[in-house]
């Protein structure tokens, strides 16, 4: 499978620096040494929490050392808000110790990334050995399940010449599944579009149904994707969820390998957060097992 390494290394460094810098904001302590990202560091001020057990029951006290003398204080139960308070506080201070490791770590390999889709292999190799016959495999070591290759790779629908088309010459239906296309293609997902599988409905007999995406995941499964575009139109809602109930009945599950996606009323699309869904949801499930299928 071919990921642009790249861009999610980029857009995570952004997410990342972005969630620090909104927990780093919430004190208003003195910072005392800088991070990775170039931002300063926020002191705990030398308080624990500790605890003891007492005949109320048990009890937490706070340890504080003030110019080099120490002190306790008696604080309460687990529902203490000093208790709670100081509990946010070590949780804020390891989420900020593991997100400063994170950026060190991606600021090391930020556009070092090599890509491998066929493109830019054929760019690294010197002219005599390109192909341009097809002949050479340009997808070496990359496993396809049987029932991958017997999906039915034509469109369901004929489509006009005029219709929604995408970069690469395939037709859909609608500029939703245009953009959707678009952002699977983008993360290097191998997939097919508008295609008829066969499934089982409550009676055990066969049933053929047309998914908008299939994705082929790197351990050999699959993943679809629906779009719903009309849900405004009631007959569509109602084919859509029965269309949803099979899929369940033959083992696809919502959030593991059965992604929905939907247009807002009148045909608005928010591609942000589609893109958000396939990045941190999708291609995590789709290159499971990786190494061993590449």
């Amino acid at each position: 499978m071919f990921f642009c390494i790249n861009e999610i290394v980029n857009k995570e460094l952004r997410d990342i620096e972005s969630l620090y810098n909104k927990i780093q904001s919430s004190y208003k302590t003195k910072p005392n040494k800088t991070n990775t990202a170039g931002k300063a560091s926020v002191s705990i001020n030398h308080e624990s929490l500790y605890e003891r057990s007492t005949t109320e029951g048990m009890v937490l006290y706070k340890h504080l050392i003030r110019n080099g003398k120490q002190y306790s204080v008696k604080l309460g139960g687990l529902d203490n808000s000093e208790v709670i308070r100081i509990k946010q506080k070590r949780y804020n201070m390891m989420m900020l110790k593991v997100l400063e490791k994170n950026l060190k770590l991606l600021k090391k390999i930020e556009g070092r990334f090599i890509l491998y889709d066929p493109e830019s292999i054929d760019e690294l190799l010197k002219p005599v050995y390109r192909d341009y016959t097809g002949l050479v495999n340009k997808t070496p070591g990359i496993t396809s399940s049987d029932e991958w290759k017997q999906i039915n790779t034509r469109n369901r629908y004929k489509l006009p010449d005029d219709c929604n088309t995408t970069t690469d010459g395939v037709k859909t239906r609608s500029k939703s599944e245009v953009i959707v296309y678009g952002i699977l293609k983008g993360y290097g997902l191998v997939i097919k579009f508008d295609v008829e599988i066969t499934l089982k409905n409550e009676y055990g007999q066969n049933v053929i149904v047309s998914p908008d995406f299939i994705i082929l995941c790197d351990d050999g499964s699959m993943i679809i994707i629906e779009h719903l575009g009309m849900l405004d139109n009631a007959d569509y809602l109602e084919k859509a969820l029965k269309k949803i109930h099979l899929y369940q009945i033959n083992g696809y599950r919502l959030n593991e390998n059965l992604f929905i996606t939907a247009d807002y009323s009148q045909g608005r699309i928010n591609a942000q957060a589609i893109d958000e869904l396939v990045r941190k949801m999708i291609l995590p499930r789709a290159r499971k097992n990786q190494s061993k299928h590449m």
